[in-house]
């Protein structure tokens, strides 16, 4: 049995494997080019991000990158974006520029592993592994995986993630140590938030069944849950600290939830959304068919060619099985927001990315239901009633709201469910269960086939061939050829090319960037929610964030905002900034932090040019550096790997401004000696130099790293002490 289980594991994974290649590489192809793109947040973050993460990693910039807004912990920053996951590690071995190249064959290999993986939980709780493959293959490619095709660095979570209750599984039913441990730990230095969620769904997974008595409960094997679980959490601690402590101050999760709004969507447009993703195929997130024309929530649950039939029939058939019971908590949490926001460390910003875990048990009832032989005839009655029901709903919601906004697509999506169910019920009639199984197999692969063919000709704006203008921004074929030791700003120029053209720019699309950056902007009213897009009229910003070049990638005319056209190249123009603050340099005034905030936005960017924010402790010691009569050169500034390097020359003491986030892992030396670093202008870094020439250098290391790393070297000591212990035997 082991050796066909086996047998099957592998057919499992070389299924997914093929379907991988089936939906990836018609892009490749018929793209031209040899490369692998969609749209957006594909083309525009996950290329770049693994081209910089490689990079880094080989040139040493792996504690601080200057390529993110005005700089950031490197870590912390793409830790989110995967830094640290297995296929990441695969893309290293090659060099960055190779990354567009390998993006294709990577997805279609995360595919394969997600296979695999589904295919080891799902195969416990059936007879005939064979189900396990149809299982692996509806978890594997569900709508979840395929409307969510954009975002790259969601995959390798939805991969490792049945590992985890698999391993459970093993440690709870076969007395298998130290495998659950390990699956913590990989899932955890994959994509530390979605470890987050995978946690709180462990705890509800492991308490249904003991509540249902699947688990029997048993002390010695909670204690060995507990201890694996820490053990796998701070084996990740270098991970984990440092991008906990950068989270922490992200605007996005400082939100605070509203008594209504923590039990009721107050957009009720929420509540059919959900109703949508159990009755109708995968959305395209850019152009969806209902309810909102753009929504990137990740709100889907379809699953391939039989969507939510035989979930219902086993719920009907057996609704005190764990799975059923398991299956209905998480659908009564889809709809409660603050229960929704527990996989998301309660934020209430809406996000669905949780889907895939409620589908991975979906999948499961699907199979037992399909192996049971459950007749589908009371479940298909209540499912087209449902969804004529549903239909009749967004016809009354349309008389206020606007539902439909791509018809083309609601009739494809319409069209498809219909066909699929058709086809769902007619396979019951084949009596051989052989036959059965593997037309199932066959018209599920077809059905992927299509669907994710069509999901991604959709997100290349219905064409195939791949644009010019994103060809030369992926393989880095612009020519800027400027000043590496400056900061530089872009208009109508597409996100992120910092990230390919190694520029210090301070636009950038990226979820995480430094807290003191963020705590900047919203100093002077500046909402930072993923992109930072400072404009060319906001010209006193622009100056003090030492923003010597503007360039614009469209017809702007920018002289008209006090920027001198510099020079031409191709399809942009590069504009100099004159009164750009130098990056490092020395104002005559102070203001208390406090009377600042009274100030409104346009006051605060004119006092930044010509004062320094300061607290209170801050001006009692620094007061006295103030002088009128003060001047100073700037003689050099220069970048380094995790580091920079400064000479100013002054006639007084004083204090010198740097407009770079400050961060409790910079450490300043001015002429060898060390300084202490203050924080001001809320959010940037200060130090005092005197009279005289002073060569600064600032070195960064990232806080909590060294925490972490300890942390780390402690867990894995105790890991192998706990596999050498007889205790828990």
């Amino acid at each position: 049995m082991k050796k066909l289980a086996k047998k099957y594991g592998l057919i499992a994974f070389l299924l997914s494997l093929a379907l991988g290649c089936l939906i990836v590489v018609p892009n490749i192809i018929l793209g031209g080019k040899s490369i692998y793109t969609l749209l957006s947040d594909f083309n525009l973050q996950q290329i770049p991000f693994n081209k910089v993460m490689n990079e880094a990693i080989k040139n040493g910039e792996f504690w601080w990158t200057w390529r993110n807004d005005l700089g950031s912990n490197f870590i912390a920053t793409f830790s989110f974006y995967n830094l640290f996951s297995p296929f990441n590690l695969i893309g290293f071995l090659f060099p960055a520029d190779f990354f567009v190249y390998l993006v294709g064959p990577i997805y279609i290999l995360k595919y394969g592993v997600a296979g695999l993986s589904s295919y080891l939980f799902l195969k416990r709780y059936v007879k005939n592994p064979q189900y396990a493959i149809i299982g692996c293959l509806l978890y594997t490619f569900s709508g979840f995986q395929l409307t969510n095709i954009l975002f790259y660095h969601f995959h390798d979570a939805v991969a490792f993630f049945p590992l985890l209750l698999y391993t459970l599984d093993n440690l709870i039913y076969d007395n298998k140590k130290g495998r659950f441990a390990l699956a913590v730990a990989l899932c955890a230095f994959t994509n530390w938030f979605f470890f987050i969620g995978q946690v709180f769904f462990l705890i509800i997974y492991y308490l249904v069944k003991i509540f249902i008595k699947d688990y029997k409960f048993d002390f010695k094997k909670l204690k060995m849950i507990i201890i694996e679980g820490l053990l796998g959490t701070l084996l990740a601690a270098i991970v984990l600290v440092p991008s906990l402590l950068l989270t922490l101050g992200n605007p996005r999760i400082g939100k605070h939830w509203k008594l209504k709004n923590a039990f009721i969507y107050s957009d009720s447009s929420r509540y059919l959304e959900l109703l949508r993703a159990f009755f109708l195929p995968p959305e395209i997130m850019h152009s969806k068919a209902l309810l909102n024309n753009v929504d990137f929530v990740s709100l889907e649950l379809y699953l391939p060619l039989i969507g939510f039939i035989f979930t219902l029939t086993y719920l009907l058939k057996h609704p005190k099985k764990w799975e059923s019971i398991l299956i209905l908590i998480l659908i009564i949490i889809m709809f409660v927001p603050i229960l929704n926001s527990i996989f998301f460390a309660f934020n209430p910003t809406y996000y669905a990315r949780w889907f895939y875990m409620l589908i991975l048990i979906m999948s499961l009832a699907s199979i037992k239901a399909l192996e049971e032989k459950i007749p589908l005839k009371k479940s298909v009655i209540l499912f087209i009633s449902g969804a004529i029901i549903y239909f009749l709903i967004l016809l009354i919601y349309s008389n206020n709201h606007q539902v439909v906004y791509n018809s083309r697509n609601l009739i494809y999506m319409v069209t498809l469910a219909i066909v699929n169910l058709i086809l769902t019920f007619g396979l019951t009639f084949i009596k051989k269960e052989k036959w059965k199984i593997n037309t199932y197999i066959i018209l599920i692969m077809l059905s992927i086939t299509f669907s994710g063919n069509y999901v991604t000709y959709r997100y290349k704006f219905n064409q195939f061939k791949v644009d010019e203008t994103y060809y030369n921004y992926l393989m880095g074929n612009i020519d800027f050829n400027l000043e590496k030791n400056t900061r530089y700003n872009t208009n109508n120029c597409l996100l992120n090319i910092s990230y390919l053209y190694d520029m210090k720019n301070v636009n950038s699309w990226n979820s995480n960037v430094s807290n003191s950056a963020n705590e900047f902007y919203q100093s002077y009213g500046y909402e930072r929610y993923v992109v930072t897009e400072i404009p060319a009229d906001k010209k006193l910003l622009n100056d003090f964030l030492s923003i010597k070049y503007f360039i614009d990638c469209g017809d702007a005319n920018l002289s008209k905002d006090g920027y001198q056209f510099y020079q031409n190249k191709i399809d942009y123009n590069i504009y100099i900034n004159k009164e750009a603050k130098p990056l490092g340099f020395i104002v005559n005034d102070y203001l208390n932090e406090k009377a600042f905030n009274k100030l409104s936005n346009e006051e605060k960017l004119e006092t930044l040019n010509e004062k320094v924010v300061l607290n209170t402790k801050q001006i009692k010691k620094y007061k006295n550096l103030f002088h009128q009569d003060e001047y100073y050169t700037n003689t050099d500034f220069e970048f380094g790997k995790n580091s920079f390097t400064s000479t100013i020359k002054t006639n007084q003491d004083a204090l010198v401004i740097y407009t770079i986030p400050y961060d409790k892992g910079w450490k300043a030396k001015v002429n060898k000696k060390r300084v202490p670093v203050e924080k001001v202008d809320n959010g940037m870094m200060a130090i005092k130099v005197a009279k005289g020439t002073n060569k600064i250098k600032f070195s960064y290391f990232p806080y909590g790293l060294k925490i972490g790393l300890f942390i780390t070297a402690i867990a894995l000591v105790g890991y192998i002490l706990y596999q050498k212990s007889k205790f828990f035997l």
